[in-house]
């Protein structure tokens, strides 16, 4: 339901037919794909979860409760081969026939396209659009996080928001509260925190 409402509010449709056979699980994940989005099983039910900018995590990790030694982030470099735009066949609504359109993002020389079938989706502009959102996962998503945890990992599910603390790469400071006084309104951390510029949050876990 929380799929079908922001496919409503963004106009994003499926419009296509299939004439051939298809298990029910390759069927699913091209209809899903038309909207950026991909099914999954948790617990024997079937979910479906859209790719989608998040500003609440439903986890939190950090050497507290990362398994010691299992850390490790690995950077994806481009290469002369790697492509930096995108060019995307569709079935155009107005045509009736396939059409091409080329995605390319700011900056890019669009020298090294790659090529999309993008099966569902009949309107130019957001055939377009999803282009660029498959250019733009090329250029930018090229940081690989690994960790191993024990039961919170069961918390998180398919492309949930998490937050990540670790001293390797620098990425905030943790520590934990060893007291509180509510009439100064002070908290008492086991590692003292270092300031600099900027503004500064804490996020609390139980």
């Amino acid at each position: 339901l929380t799929l079908a409402n922001g496919c409503t509010a963004r106009g994003d449709n499926f419009d296509a037919r299939f004439d051939n056979f298809l298990s029910f699980w390759e069927a699913a994940t091209k209809i899903c794909g038309s909207v950026r989005a991909k099914p999954f099983i948790q617990g024997s039910v079937l979910r479906v979860v859209r790719d989608q900018a998040s500003s609440i995590p439903v986890a939190m990790f950090s050497q507290r409760n990362i398994v010691k030694g299992s850390f490790s982030v690995n950077y994806l470099m481009p290469t002369e081969d790697t492509a930096d735009s995108v060019d995307v066949s569709y079935f155009d609504e107005i045509t009736w026939k396939t059409a091409k359109v080329r995605s390319t993002l700011v900056g890019s020389t669009a020298a090294k396209p790659a090529k999309v079938d993008l099966f569902g989706v009949i309107n130019r502009t957001k055939a377009w659009q999803e282009g660029l959102y498959q250019a733009a996962c090329n250029r930018y998503r090229r940081k690989m996080i690994t960790f191993r945890t024990e039961m919170e990992g069961f918390i998180p599910s398919f492309l949930d928001l998490a937050t990540v603390q670790h001293d390797m790469p620098a990425w905030g400071q943790s520590g934990e509260v060893v007291a509180w006084n509510s009439g100064t309104k002070t908290l008492t951390l086991s590692e003292p925190p270092v300031f600099t510029t900027g503004i500064h949050y804490i996020a609390l876990r139980d």
